[in-house]
């Protein structure tokens, strides 16, 4: 009788679950070399979305044994265009490109780089909601996908994706990052429990304890040199933002510090890194490839 109830339940599951990926989504279409996309529902958290991602695979890689890297997009949503700026790195390093795709329509008011993680009444969602944990899910669907054993993805994002990488850093201690690059963010979460979200971690769903194991991971701040413009017309100017520095590197060395302190205070390992790059300012072409090679020091 148990056994009958149980097996009623699992068949329950999965006809509410398995309609809700597509026929092109990543549990089933095969990710051919050279550039491509598919269409992406994620069935583990919010089903109501779909998205494209972008892909890239090197001629004569197999899929099952390519480093998984996702890089994730700025403010311009452009995708593609990151995806094919990680090209050559990937054919240099032996990388299958994950690029998804945050559009304005389904991810608006900042819910791509942190305001995912509560409803319009102000409430936390459940964690499974958030743009965040997209990724944990994707990387799963990539793998089912193409048969890659890989336990760890590598995951890189520039401007608004560095928002976007660095709060996964801090609300998912336990993403399965292996190296995670965060470049030239235009505002940060900072490590400090005295200014509310998304300028501080107050009410956010952090304590003392994942903070810890968020700071020893391997992290890596990377800032282009000349990313110095004070007057750059998409940087953030909020009293709060202009609290972490008047321009981006300043802000990016503010965050690291920061989080170098509260390691400190904290009595943990700190594991992040901060990193130049010279002669890149506000590009993320000029990132890519430092990026990668960052990546593959791991």
């Amino acid at each position: 009788m148990l056994l009958a109830r149980k097996a009623a339940l699992c068949a329950a599951f999965f006809s509410l679950v398995l309609p809700a990926w597509p026929r092109n989504a990543a549990a089933d279409a095969e990710i051919a070399p050279g550039p491509g996309s598919f269409s992406f529902v994620d069935a583990r958290g919010d089903a109501s979305k779909t998205m494209t991602v972008y892909t890239y695979l090197p001629k004569e890689l197999p899929a099952r044994s390519a480093r998984i890297v996702f890089v994730m997009h700025g403010v311009g949503k452009n995708a593609r265009g990151y995806r094919d700026a990680w090209i050559a790195p990937a054919d240099r390093y032996g990388l299958l490109v994950v690029a998804p795709r945050f559009d304005q329509k389904q991810w608006s008011g900042g819910a791509y780089s942190y305001s995912s993680i509560t409803a319009p009444d102000g409430k936390l969602r459940d964690a499974s909601l958030w743009s965040f944990s997209v990724i944990e899910h994707l990387f799963d669907a990539v793998r089912a996908a193409t048969g890659n054993p890989a336990e760890r993805y590598f995951i890189y994002g520039h401007s608004e994706g560095g928002q976007f990488v660095h709060r996964l850093v801090l609300l998912l201690p336990d993403a399965r990052y292996a190296r995670a690059i965060v470049a030239n963010a235009g505002w940060y979460m900072m490590p400090a429990f005295d200014t509310r979200y998304p300028y501080g971690l107050g009410n956010a769903p952090v304590t003392r304890e994942s903070l810890a194991k968020s700071l020893g991971r391997d992290v890596v701040i990377m800032l282009g040199e000349l990313d110095r413009d004070s007057n750059h017309p998409q940087l953030r100017r909020t009293p709060q933002a202009m609290a972490q520095g008047a321009n981006r590197h300043e802000r990016g060395e503010a965050f690291f510090k920061e989080a170098r302190g509260r390691a400190a205070e904290l009595g943990v390992p700190f594991g992040w890194h901060i990193q130049g790059v010279p002669g890149a300012g506000h590009e993320n072409s000029k990132m890519s490839r430092p990026a990668a090679a960052a990546l593959m020091e791991h």
